[in-house]
């Protein structure tokens, strides 16, 4: 059985007749769109699909930072670490 990572959902069919309701209720939270009661795909509003493509994209930065840091060799001589608070 396939998690379904919403609340609300919409047959195939439905959608085919009535898109512009998928679309109004995709506002708020996004839509499973079914077929034969199996996920087939989900719709998201232009609002949602920024902020989960914000949070992917903090997600790299965030590992590449990580990985970055982690490569650098602290040298007593040439680096030397602060706080915040000393800027």
């Amino acid at each position: 059985m396939q998690i379904l990572h919403t609340h609300q959902s919409i047959g195939i069919s439905d959608l085919r007749s009535a898109p512009a309701l998928a679309f109004e209720q995709a506002a708020q939270h996004a839509v499973v769109v079914l077929n034969h009661n199996k996920p087939a795909g989900y719709i998201v509003s232009p609002d949602w699909m920024q902020r989960m493509m914000d949070q992917l994209a903090d997600q790299v930065i965030s590992s590449k930072a990580r990985s970055r840091v982690s490569d650098v060799q602290i040298k007593s001589s040439k680096v030397r670490r602060i706080q915040l608070d000393d800027l």
